[in-house]
């Protein structure tokens, strides 16, 4: 019952972020239409308004916030945003923004710690759903309303969906990953990692997790912006374990290494 629960919350959370972004392709349309049509009260819509470049920011952090409401990176992502708009509209100066953006950053960590036990319990939710998942699928899960690229030996793509991976009982020794406006989720945890095994991942305005076997060695190479890349795998004590060299890439997004 409870990974029912979570799954009907996760298909609910992905409804509402697609439908918040139909709704503002709708609305740009109809702000042209208002252009050409008396009966609508407006006649000179535009979307290129001063600062109007941050809206590639706000957009896509409302987006990913409905999709992860427990996200640090994208509310930071929204406020900036948000900051560059109400700066190039000249209804508040950035030094007065800036004030208000680090009162408001010290409040969402006050939020984070009182609601620490929270996410912790969140936590061990999404490893149970990811273990009966795995069970109930038999290996590679597919997400709904998925739009991927088509696969080629070793590579994954992902766009605008969510996609599931998990390789089992195979010798592992490259991948390939790119995500643009989704999430992946990327599972070696039952693999033969060979030794200087690489996979090249690159995200963008997405989620990727990949989960590397507890007995190897990972050694990353970040490169972002706007962007949250953390590596939290376990160093095993074996010193001749084989070693994963992930070439991490992400801009306006979240790659996490476990």
């Amino acid at each position: 019952m409870a990974y029912n629960h979570h799954s009907r919350g996760s298909s609910i959370r992905r409804y509402l972020a697609n439908l918040f972004l139909g709704l503002c392709v709708i609305a740009v349309g109809i702000g042209y239409l208002g252009n050409f049509l008396d009966f609508l009260p407006w006649s000179d819509f535009t979307l290129f308004f001063p600062g109007w470049g941050y809206l590639f920011l706000v957009i896509p952090s409302v987006y990913f916030l409905i999709r992860s409401p427990f996200s640090w990176f994208w509310p930071l992502c929204l406020l900036a945003g948000v900051m560059g708009i109400l700066s190039h509209l000249d209804i508040y100066p950035v030094d007065i923004l800036i004030p208000i953006a680090l009162a408001v950053l010290v409040i969402l960590i006050g939020i984070r710690i009182i609601l620490s036990p929270l996410f912790r319990r969140l936590r061990r939710n999404r490893i149970r759903k990811k273990v009966q998942e795995n069970l109930r699928n038999n290996g590679i899960v597919f997400g709904d309303a998925v739009e991927t690229e088509e696969d080629t030996a070793g590579s994954y793509s992902v766009r605008f969906g969510e996609r599931s991976i998990r390789l089992d009982e195979q010798d592992f020794t490259s991948a390939t990953l790119n995500v643009s406006f989704g999430e992946m989720k990327f599972d070696l945890s039952g693999v033969r990692v060979h030794d200087c095994a690489v996979i090249d991942a690159t995200c963008a305005f997405g989620e990727l997790h990949i989960h590397v076997p507890d007995y190897a060695r990972v050694e990353v190479t970040k490169s972002g912006a706007f962007s949250e890349i953390s590596c939290k795998h376990p160093t095993p004590a074996d010193p001749s374990a084989p070693v994963v060299y992930i070439n991490a890439s992400c801009s306006f997004g979240e790659l996490h290494i476990r």
